[in-house]
């Protein structure tokens, strides 16, 4: 990989919070964050993004004549080497589909773009530099508002024909009699155990007026895991339901793949402890791998893991 000499302009979307970073020679000079206003679309989150870069240059000491490249990881499926979004997640940045961001992009900061999925931005961060390095095979899932996946086989990024090839571990039917989910199959990992569909599944739960969690004004899995360790049944049963489906979905991505390591991250591996065990007990269990193990390791990186993934786009030889 060759080294960047400028520094790359790096953007990762989500679908509460956007963060920017800037990147040289692999490396981090600064970070900030922004609200995404995800229902306002993309064209306007471009432009603010845009109006971000100058504090984020004088943050870093660099000048925005310097910038070489923007970099965007986005949650959506990507049309390799063309730039071009084909999906969007459930009403947020719905306008993306229609955008052509490398003009946008060239129009506001003069800049070249490259856009890449954001699980496949993580886990090319996760590879070059985290806990996926010196490994030539591996699958990243990622939990959190949604359920991502990617996969790096024999050194080379599964892409596919469409750009969804490895994407869409979070779109495996983990449940045949499960809620429809809005890519049109039914029982989707994503449906049935991602933050966005958690408040859901917990008001239907049995009991769910009871539960502590009825009090909780910001229902996501970090307070099922707090609430869940103070006994509450409601709480540990979604919890215990949730590590069922992710690791369900992961012998599935495994059974696909092929890889020496999986790499696990996304906010709710902030609970890393707990999950981990369970994951990897029922992988252990459950997943047809006679040659022996697969590693099974909590991401490294961090928040950092797409930023620095994107930016790599750059200096592919």
């Amino acid at each position: 990989m060759k080294n960047m000499a400028k520094p790359i302009l790096a953007c990762d979307i989500g679908g509460t919070r956007i963060k920017l970073g800037l990147v040289r020679n692999n490396r981090l000079l600064a970070q900030a964050e922004i609200d995404a206003a995800a229902r306002s679309g993309l064209a306007l989150a471009l432009e603010r993004i845009a109006r971000a870069a100058g504090p984020l240059c004088r943050k870093a000491g660099v000048k925005t004549s310097e910038l070489s490249g923007f970099g965007l990881s986005f949650p959506g499926i990507i049309k390799t080497r063309r730039e071009k979004i084909l999906s969007t997640p459930a009403g947020k940045f719905d306008d993306a589909k229609y955008l052509d961001v490398p003009r946008i992009v060239k129009n506001l900061l003069g800049l070249p773009t490259r856009i890449c999925n954001d699980a496949n931005a993580a886990l090319a961060g996760e590879w070059l530099w985290g806990a996926a390095r010196n490994y030539r095979s591996a699958v990243m899932m990622t939990l959190g508002t949604g359920i991502g996946a990617s996969a790096i086989i024999e050194g080379v990024p599964l892409r596919g024909q469409h750009g969804q090839a490895g994407s869409l571990g979070g779109h495996l039917t983990a449940n045949l009699n499960g809620q429809i989910c809005p890519c049109g199959n039914i029982g989707c990992a994503e449906t049935e155990a991602s933050t966005w569909a958690l408040p859901g599944h917990a008001r239907r739960y049995p009991g769910f007026q009871k539960s502590r969690l009825a009090r909780v004004k910001n229902l996501d899995y970090a307070a099922v895991f707090r609430v869940a360790a103070k006994g509450d049944r409601v709480a540990i049963e979604l919890r215990n339901r949730a590590i069922h489906v992710w690791s369900v979905a992961l012998v599935n991505l495994i059974h696909a793949y092929d890889p020496e390591i999986v790499v696990i991250g996304g906010g709710i591996m902030r609970s890393a402890d707990l999950i981990l065990p369970r994951v990897r007990r029922y992988v252990t269990k459950h997943a047809w791998t006679p040659w022996g193990k697969v590693i099974i390791k909590p991401a490294e990186l961090g928040n950092t893991a797409g930023m620095l993934g994107v930016a790599s786009l750059f200096a592919e030889t």
